[in-house]
C-alpha cells in the first residue's frame, strides 16, 4: 500500500503562470516608458518660428528697458522735480480757487441758528479733492451751540462735526466760542 503525502507546509503553487504575466507588464510598462521618453525628447526641439519670436520679444524687452532707463533718468533730474513740484502747486491753487464761496455761506446759512453767530470760517482742500471747513462759532448759550451741531449732523451737506476746542467768554467777548471742523460736500 502507497500513501502519497505533501510533508511541506505550503503546497506548490502555479508560479509559471504570475511570471508570464508580471514579465509581459514589465514590457509593457518598459514600451509606455521610452514612448514617453521619445514624445519629451521630440518636443524639447524649438520650432524656428518659436524660436523667432522669442528672440524679438527679447529684442523688445531689452529696448523697452533702455527707454524706461532714459525716462527714469530724466525724471529724476532737478529741473523735472521743480517742474513737477510747481505743476503740482498750481493745480491745488486751481482747485483751491474751485470752492465756491457763495455756495459755502448759503450752506452754512441754512443751517445756523439765530442765536449762533459764525466768527471765522476757513475751507481746506484734502489730498483727496474733499473739502474741510475749520469754523470758530459764537454762541450765547451751551444749547445754541448745541443746536448748530444737531443741525450740522442732520444736513446732507456736512459730515459729522469735530469740536476742537471751547473759549468760555470774558469782558472782551459775550459769546461762548467754540472750534469746530465738518466735511463739506460742495462738489468740485
Amino acid at each position: 500500500m502507497r500513501i502519497d503525502l505533501n510533508l511541506a507546509t505550503k503546497p506548490f503553487g502555479r508560479a509559471r503562470l504570475f511570471w508570464t504575466i508580471s514579465g509581459v507588464a514589465a514590457a509593457m510598462l518598459a514600451l509606455v516608458a521610452a514612448g514617453l521618453g521619445w514624445t519629451y525628447y521630440a518636443n524639447q526641439t524649438v520650432s524656428p518660428e518659436t524660436e523667432q519670436a522669442r528672440i524679438e520679444i527679447q529684442r523688445e524687452l531689452s529696448e523697452l528697458g533702455g527707454e524706461e532707463a532714459t525716462l527714469s533718468n530724466d525724471l529724476r533730474q532737478a529741473s523735472t522735480i521743480d517742474l513737477y513740484d510747481r505743476s503740482f502747486f498750481l493745480n491745488q491753487l486751481l482747485t483751491r480757487k474751485g470752492v465756491s464761496w457763495q455756495k459755502t455761506f448759503e450752506d452754512v446759512e441754512q443751517v445756523l441758528p439765530p442765536r449762533v453767530l459764525m466768527m471765522q470760517i476757513r475751507p481746506e482742500v484734502t489730498f483727496e479733492n474733499k473739502i474741510d471747513l475749520e469754523m470758530q462759532v459764537g454762541a450765547e448759550s451751551l444749547g445754541d451751540f448745541i443746536e448748530f451741531v444737531t443741525a450740522l449732523e442732520k444736513s446732507k451737506v456736512f459730515g459729522p462735526p469735530r469740536v476742537r476746542g471751547y473759549n468760555p467768554p470774558n469782558e472782551n467777548e459775550p459769546y461762548h466760542r467754540y472750534l469746530l471742523s465738518v466735511s463739506y460736500d460742495q462738489q468740485l
